[in-house]
């Protein structure tokens, strides 16, 4: 493996020295220059993300930074992706790194790219300040899962298919960066070939009515054309595991791509998670994590107790649909995005009459059944996949939340009789999750499509 050190201007990219089967890796110094002078403040700001589907239009972003500027609000542009990461190295010794008889492994990580001004405002000033060195940050359950602390390298395999180094800077709680998995300034994505802006971030102490005023008055809602995420709001029923939550329950591999396209997972891990069988009550027959078996037989066997079982269209979901299936998510406006059918842990139900991009047609009480055993909808992703479930490990049948298509019911009703109480939505703290799920750029956002 060859090994260069590079000191690059910011947005500069180094030019690669491709080797068959292991990456050229160049070590990169990008430090980043904040676009506005720091202010340390007692408290953090407000926040508002305004993210499309498939990256964002120049027209949308001109008109959201224009909203911004009539408000005073202070805006910038942010970029949500995928990036393999090769290996962490503690000076010469190798901490992790991805292995496989051929090719190049890697293991997914998420990225959530903003300007050092925007961090500084919204994460931390730990953060900023890590990012302005030119280091990156790691969330403290990735670097768990990394065994990597701060003043270790990560080598991340770049758009070209080789591999860029970075100090990692700083070991950040998840709640410090939004339940983000890696942060980084857009002077380190462009490094890596990472270019397409996938949100604008609003960020400040602003009236937070007059901002939605004019979202409003420019055609811009939630689960139309656009995903509107506020620092303020409680989740969503259909809102997906982060990256590293969703490694933390059901475990991670490291991949490599072959020339069809198609991902070789780690065999080790396949042959300790997948588990295929014919689901009693209904008769589904698939490839799942073992991890979400349990729940989702539970899932299968109350909607045949309800009568519901020919919602379940099982000849399709046996031939086109299912669990297992180790590929790039389908529309993603990331380098490259490991579709959480790689892990199994996503079943698809249905697909003729729910295809991706569509009005859902699913039954609605399969749907708040499903949530009630621990699965969100893909009905109310950005672009809609109402044949998608997608395991999080948790009842979301209570949550009162706005949806577009199949909202829960009060109490958690099934049917459209109301049940006895009404639970309010959660507030989500500071950031919550807001970035979380740039995993998938986010599937939230771009899903990966059954």
């Amino acid at each position: 493996m060859l090994l260069a050190t590079v000191a690059l201007a910011a947005g500069a990219v180094a030019v690669p020295r491709a080797i068959a089967g292991r990456p050229t890796i160049d070590t990169v110094v990008v430090p980043a220059t904040p676009e506005r002078p720091a202010t340390r403040l007692g408290t953090l700001d407000d926040a508002v993300s305004v993210s499309g589907y498939g990256g964002m239009a120049p027209t949308l972003v001109g008109t959201l930074e224009s909203i911004g500027v009539s408000l005073g609000i202070p805006s910038v542009r942010g970029r949500s992706f995928n990036i393999g990461l090769y290996a962490v190295r503690r000076g010469d010794q190798v901490v992790q790194q991805a292995a496989g008889s051929s090719g190049v492994w890697q293991f997914p990580m998420s990225v959530t790219s903003l300007p050092v001004d925007a961090i500084g405002r919204v994460m931390s000033q730990r953060v900023s300040a890590a990012v302005a060195s030119g280091s990156v940050v790691l969330s403290a359950t990735s670097a768990s899962l990394r065994g990597a602390q701060a003043g270790d390298t990560v080598d991340l395999i770049a758009s070209d298919g080789n591999a860029r180094r970075f100090v990692l800077g700083y070991v950040a709680p998840d709640a410090e960066i939004g339940g983000a998995e890696l942060v980084m300034s857009p002077e380190q994505a462009d490094v890596l070939g990472a270019s397409v802006v996938t949100r604008v971030l609003f960020f400040g102490r602003f009236d937070r009515s007059a901002l939605e005023q004019s979202l409003a008055g420019a055609g811009l809602s939630d689960g139309d054309t656009v995903r509107i995420s506020r620092s303020w709001s409680g989740p969503s029923p259909d809102g997906l595991l982060g990256s590293a939550d969703l490694k933390s329950r059901l475990g991670e591999f490291d991949y490599r791509i072959n020339a069809d396209g198609s991902l070789s997972l780690d065999p080790d891990w396949t042959s300790a998670n997948l588990v295929y069988r014919r689901y009693d009550s209904i008769g589904v027959r698939t490839t799942c994590h073992r991890a979400i078996v349990t729940d989702l037989q539970s899932a299968l066997d109350e909607v045949a107790a309800s009568g519901l079982a020919s919602a379940i269209d099982l000849t399709n979901t046996n031939s086109y649909g299912g669990c297992y299936n180790p590929r790039f998510a389908r529309i993603s406006g990331s380098i490259g995005s490991v579709s959480r059918h790689a892990w199994a842990a996503a079943i698809d139900m249905n697909t003729l009459a729910n295809a991706q991009g569509r009005a859902p047609r699913m039954d609605c009480r399969v749907v708040r059944i499903f949530r009630k055993h621990g699965f969100a909808w893909g009905g109310n992703f950005l672009v809609p996949d109402g044949m998608h479930f997608e395991w999080v490990g948790e009842p979301r049948h209570t949550i009162q939340y706005p949806s577009k298509y199949c909202p829960n019911l009060p109490g958690g009703a099934i049917d459209g009789v109301p049940g006895l109480s009404v639970q309010s939505v959660p507030t989500g703290g500071r950031l919550a999750t807001m970035f979380a799920d740039d995993a998938l750029a986010a599937e939230s956002l771009t899903d990966d499509g059954g």
